[in-house]
Parts: structure tokens; sequence; C-alpha cells
């Protein structure tokens, strides 16, 4: 009794030796039952130590005796607990048929009680498998068994265990009803401790739901009853799983102190297994942080004891995350490696909602190259497996995770699409973390299409959202977006704002990637004043950063934009060094966008040192590898660039050179376009963006003795925005197209429009 006692207050190892000597004394006085359960109870305690080894010996030897005793009962209860330890191993098949042939016996016998047990424990290995719907039906016949025998205990059981089915399918207002249920009866049984366990599903549902708040105060309840009951199991998991909302949260070091709380209490009861979940909740921290190598040296120590207790799942879930460390230190092909490694175990074991999240992890580490069609192979699989077993939140994530695809490939519409699917889906399943997200992707797809005035709308949907559900760490990246579509529309002041307050809260949460994205941010704005000597103190910051957590992909980020200021800088040697870092960074990594930008630098630099031809050839290199990413706004981009460099290279390249200026005039135009209705904008993307095109397509027109359209492209890119508020206004024609086609001089405008009178004077300087 005594031993028992101690089991239940998870003091295992106390429990173990007195279970040890229990049964030295059985033996010697030949009690065969009662030694058979002795071995049984100390099966279950080094099952509770992580010992599974340990555990199916005990098994083995409580199930020669019942059987040579004849007990059939005591023979299915032992099969019963020979599956889960199988289960506790990821050998998902054995535990399936050993938990087969216990429901076998129970029927055999009519032990309804054992044969409602084994239901549940057949929809536990359903359940790891990913197959929901046979999960689902198993717990249902155990819930059944429960009502019509009166045991409200497991109902309340059969209640938890069918909210684990909704919540693994992304239903999580049908997991939030069947876990009050199993609350309920917890409360009306006095069972403290189911109780406790009823706090802690909700506080799990609420976390997935997004509202971490919640969360937290439901996992405090489960806290404060687990201490008052003694259960330091109970005590040490419910650390974790506060450390978990505080992650999510974004408050990094209070999910540190939690987590080695839960740590601490694993190693002190010897819970090999959670101590494994703890290092690997510190991994994920650290990694959050920024703090890679800290983060990789604590999943090793969980994979340390992953392989140790036998434990494959958890040995895929450390490599999965292993592998995502080496993705935020832009080691791809680690990560790819790491993937793979757990991709093989999820179907050696038979985990079909595990293989789909490690295909959308590949996925991510071939969009993180810039291999665009390879990631959206990769998530289309993902997305099969989230269908297929019915986890209607994956399914909102992996269509996000298109979206981005498409996004990167310029295909701004089919990205819009994408991320409103994933945003239904978030509505639908209540899931406002997710939701917020969505509206995030969305604000930076409209910023992109230049419907600024939407992407400010969705961006600010995303903050709201962040900050009602405490999400710091969302609410930082938020005012980032903002700060981006203010800087698109050239409202820099604005956008500096935006990025200090997003910087603020970057420092708070100790996120040092986050802070040196916003350094970088913040360079970007000083850049586009022309302050050049503040963009570079601050892109020096965010190299530093880089450096120092080893993000590789930020740190060639870093060179470029140095690279930038230092031609502005007319420091063009300092430049080529900092593109030709970038370039090999972008080489080492296997990132062919950074590769194409460092090429489009050099291409800048060669230019500014009158190297035309070099400069034309590595504008190729950049349209190459373009065209091979799919990536239509880089050539989009670039067609202005290559204009220029074909003014300056022959006049017999004078066509090639308009061709891409008009290609480049007609992409700004349609971001134009988009801003009707807000004259704001529109001034302030024409002053800002939209004179350096016309005006070099004037000089070349004038080069070629085309003084008429000079003179037409020179209104084309001034006084737009009165002649569009005239011509709405008054009814009066436009006249203003990028189209060379429907131009026909500035003299016809004026004979159609009798009621005007022209002055038009254009002066430049030109050496």
């Amino acid at each position: 009794d005594l031993g028992d006692k101690y089991n239940a207050q998870s003091r295992f190892v106390e429990a173990k030796q007195l279970f040890k000597c229990a049964l030295t004394i059985l033996k010697r006085i030949g009690h065969k039952r009662k030694e058979a359960q002795t071995h049984q109870r100390l099966g279950n305690v080094y099952a509770s130590l992580s010992k599974y080894q340990k555990a199916k010996e005990y098994h083995e030897k409580a199930l020669a005796i019942v059987i040579e005793i004849g007990d059939r009962e005591g023979e299915g209860t032992t099969y019963g607990s020979l599956g889960t330890v199988f289960h506790f191993l990821g050998e998902y098949q054995k535990a399936k048929e050993y938990y087969d042939k216990a429901l076998a016996i129970a029927i055999e016998i009519g032990a309804r009680g054992g044969e409602g047990t084994t239901y549940v424990n057949l929809g536990s290995v359903f359940h790891s498998l990913g197959e929901y719907q046979n999960a689902k039906e198993y717990h249902e016949k155990a819930l059944a068994i429960a009502i019509e025998i009166g045991d409200r205990g497991g109902e309340g059981r059969g209640y938890v265990h069918l909210g684990n089915v909704f919540h693994s399918l992304g239903e999580y207002q049908n997991a939030k009803e069947y876990y009050e249920k199993a609350l309920a009866i917890a409360i009306e049984i006095g069972d403290r401790g189911g109780e406790g366990r009823g706090y802690v599903h909700l506080g799990n549902v609420f976390h997935s739901l997004g509202e971490y708040q919640n969360a937290k105060e439901y996992h405090e309840e489960a806290l404060a009853i687990g201490i008052e009951i003694g259960d330091r199991r109970v005590e040490g998991k419910t650390y974790l799983n506060l450390g978990t909302v505080f992650r999510s949260l974004g408050e990094y070091q209070n999910a540190k102190e939690y987590h080695e709380k839960g740590l601490a209490i694993a190693i002190e009861i010897g819970d090999r297994s959670t101590e494994g979940k703890a290092y690997g909740n510190l991994g994920t921290v650290f990694d959050s942080l920024g703090e890679y190598q800290n983060a990789k040296e604590y999943h090793e120590k969980a994979l340390a004891i992953a392989i140790e207790i036998g434990d494959r799942g958890g040995e895929g879930l450390t490599y999965g995350n292993l592998g995502s460390v080496f993705h935020s230190l832009a080691e791809y092909q680690n990560a790819k490696e790491y993937y793979e490694k757990a991709l093989a175990i999820v179907i050696e074991i038979g985990d079909r909602g595990g293989e789909g999240t490690i295909y959308g992890n590949l996925g991510g580490v071939f969009y993180s190259l810039g291999e665009y069609q390879n990631a959206k192979e990769y998530y289309e699989k993902a997305l099969a497996f989230v269908i297929e077993i019915g986890d209607r939140g994956g399914e909102g994530t992996i269509y996000g995770n298109l979206g981005g695809v498409f996004y990167s490939l310029g295909e701004y519409q089919n990205a819009k699409e994408y991320h409103e699917k994933g945003l239904a889906i978030a509505i639908e399943i209540g899931d406002r973390s997710t939701e917020g997200n969505a509206y995030g992707n969305l604000g930076t797809v409209f910023d992109s299409l230049g419907e600024y005035q939407n992407a400010k709308e969705y961006h600010e949907k995303a903050l709201a959202i962040a900050i009602e559900i405490g999400d710091r760490g969302g609410e930082g990246l938020t005012y980032g977006n903002l700060g981006s579509v203010f800087h698109s529309l050239a409202e820099y002041q604005n956008a500096k704002e935006y990025y200090e307050k997003a910087l603020a809260i970057v420092i708070e949460i100790g996120d040092r990637g986050g802070e040196g994205t916003i350094y970088g941010n913040l360079g970007g704005v000083f850049y586009s004043l022309g302050e050049y000597q503040n963009a570079k103190e601050y892109y020096e910051k965010a190299l530093a950063i880089a450096i120092e957590i080893g993000g590789r992909s930020e740190e060639g980020a870093a060179y470029c934009r140095l690279g930038a200021v230092y031609i502005n800088l007319n420091k063009n040697r300092k430049a080529e060094e900092h593109f030709d870092k970038a370039v090999g960074v972008s080489i080492a990594i296997g990132d062919r966008e950074m590769e194409a930008i460092a090429f489009a630098g050099l291409s800048c630099v060669s230019d500014s040192v009158n190297d035309s031809q070099k400069a034309k050839e590595h504008c190729e290199k950049v349209l190459t590898i373009s065209r091979e990413c799919g990536n239509r706004k880089r050539q989009a981009e670039l067609y202005l660039h290559v204009g220029l460099l074909s003014q300056s290279i022959s006049q017999s390249e004078v066509v090639e050179a308009m061709e891409y200026l008009l290609q480049g005039i007609e992409k700004y135009e349609q971001i134009r376009t988009l801003q009707k209705g807000n004259s704001g904008f529109e001034i302030s993307l024409l002053e800002q963006r939209g004179t350096f095109p016309y005006k070099l397509l004037t000089h070349l027109l004038c080069d070629t003795g085309k003084f008429r359209d000079a003179l037409y492209v020179e209104e084309l890119g001034r006084a737009r925005v009165l002649a569009e508020l005239m011509a709405d206004k008054y009814s009066a024609e436009s006249h203003i197209s990028a189209n060379p086609r429907s131009w026909f001089g500035i003299e016809n405008i004026a004979r159609r429009e009798s009621n005007c009178v022209f002055l038009y004077i254009s002066y430049e300087d030109r050496q």
C-alpha cells in the first residue's frame, strides 16, 4: 500500500524499492498471484521512470506467472501493460497486437471494465498513428461502456480522450466541450488529480486557440492542484506547459525559467522521458532567442535520452527540432539531412501526422534555398496528408506556406488566394494566433501589390489580435510590417516610428534575431533618406548580430545592404568587397535569391566605375538566376536597371534599353493605378518612386532625336495627380499612358482640350 501511495505521488524511486522488498518476500512464501501483481507494479514504475526495457522484462515475468496459474484476467491486464510499453517505445504495431490480445480476453471473460480500458488503449495507438477517425471510434466504444457500467471516472477519461482527438483534428471548440465535461465529472466525484488534468487539457486547447492568457490561467490552476496533492510529476509537466505558453507570448526568459523548473523535477523523480522533453523545450526557446548553439546542445541532450530509452517517436521529433536549428543557421544541407532522418522514423512507426509535418519542414528548406518549385511540391505533399487525416489547423498552416511560395514567385494573386484559404480555416476553428498571422501575410501581399491602404488595414488587424492575445513577439513583428508599408509609401518618419516600436519589443523579449532584422529595416529608412552614414551604422549592427548568432542568411543580406551604402558613399572598392562576401555566403548556403541580389550590386559597382560591359554581364547573371527561380518580380525590377546599362553601352542598343524601361514603367503604372481615390498615396508614390524611370526614358528619346515623344514623357512623369484630379472633377479626358502606341503628342492634347492654356518649360542642366 505504501508503494502504491509513493507511485501515485510520482515518488517512483521509493516506490520501486518498496515493491522490490515485497517481491522478495512474496517469492519466499510462494504467493504466485501477488508475485505477478508486484512484477506488474514494478513494470509500471520502470515505465514511469522511462526505463522501458526493464518495464518490459517485469511485465513478461508477470505474464509467465499468470499463464502458469491460469489467471486469464491477470493475463489480459499484463498484455495491456506490455502494449503500453511498446506504445511508449513508438512501436505502434506491436502495441496494437498486445492490446488486441488483451481485448480478446476481456470479451471472453466478460470483463466490461477491462474491455473499455483496452478500447481506450487502442484508440490512443490509432491517435499516435494519425488515424484520428479510428481513434474516435475506439474512444466512443470505451465511453459507452463506462456509461453503461456507471464508471464516472472512466466516463470522464473517455471525454478527455475524445477531446484529445478533436484537438489533433484542429476542432478546438469540440475539444473544449469534451474537456469541460471531463472536468465537471472530476469535480463531481472529488478526483483532484483528474481535476488538475482537466485544467491541463483546457490550458492546451486555449493555447492552440491562441488565447494565451486563458491558457496560462488554466495551467496555473493545474499547477496549484499538483502541488496540493503532492504529485511531483504533474507539477513538473505543468511547468513545461507554462513554459510553452510564455514562449508563445514572446516572454522567452519566463519560458526558460519554467522549463528549467520542469527539468529539475524530472531529474529529481527520475522521469527520463519528461527530462528529454524539457531539454527539447529549452532548445526551442534558445532557437527563438537566436542562441542557436545553445539550442543545438539542448536538442542533442533530448536526442540522447530518446535513443537511450528507445523512444522512436521522440527521436524523430528531436531530429526535426535539430533540423529547425540548422534551418535557422542557414545550414540548409544539414537541416535537410536531419529532416530526412525524422521522416524515415515517422514513416517507420506509421505516424501519418508526423510525416505530413516533416514534408512541410522540407518544403521550408527548399523555400529558403529559393527552390520554389521544390518547396511547392513538398508543401503540397504535406497538404495531402493533413487533409487525409482531417487536421484543419495543419491544413490552414500549409495554405499559408503555399501562399508564401507564390509570393516569392511574384504570383501575388495566387499568394492572396492561399493566404485567404488559411485565414478562413483559422477563423472557422477559432485559432486567433494563426488568424493574426494570416492577416499579416495578406498585408505583406497587398504591400507588394502596391495596395498600401489594404496592406495597412490588414497589418492593423494582425496587430489588434497580437495585442488581444498578449503575443509580444507577434506585436513586434506587426509593427515592423507596418513600418515596411510606410517605407513603401516613402513616409519615412512613420516608418521609422513603427520600426522603433518593433525594436523596443524585440529587445524586451530578448529576440536577437528580430533585433538584427529591425536594425536592417531602420538602416533601410536612412538609406532611402540619403543619410548613408546612419544607414551604414544600422546595417553594421545588423551584421554584428547575424555573425554573433550564426545567421548566415541575415549575414549575407547585411553585406548586400552595406555594399549599396558604399556605392552611394563613392567607396566602390568597399562596395565590391561586401557584394563579393554576399556572393560567397549565398553560394555557401545555396540561397539563389541572395546570389541574384549580390550580382545586381556588383553590376552597380561596375557601372559606377564605367565598366559597362562587366556591369551588363553581372546583370544578365541576375536575370538568369531570377528566371531559374521563377521570380517574375525580380525580373521586372531589373528591367529598369538593364535599361540604364544599355543606354551607356552603345547607341545601337537604345531600342533594347527602351523596351526594358517601358516594362519597368508599366509595372510602376499598375501600382499607381491601385492608389486611385487616395491622392496622398498617389503623390507620395509619384514623388519618391516615379521620376527616375521617366527622366531616363526622356534622355533616351532625346538622344535618338524623338523630342516630341520626350516632351510627352516629361508630361507623363510630372503633374500626374493634378491631371487625374481634373479628369475626375471636370470629366476631362485623360491622355496620360505608359503605352507608346497611345501617344499622340502634347500639341494634340492642347487641341482637344480647347478651354485649356498650356505653358510648358522643362529645364535640366545636362553636363
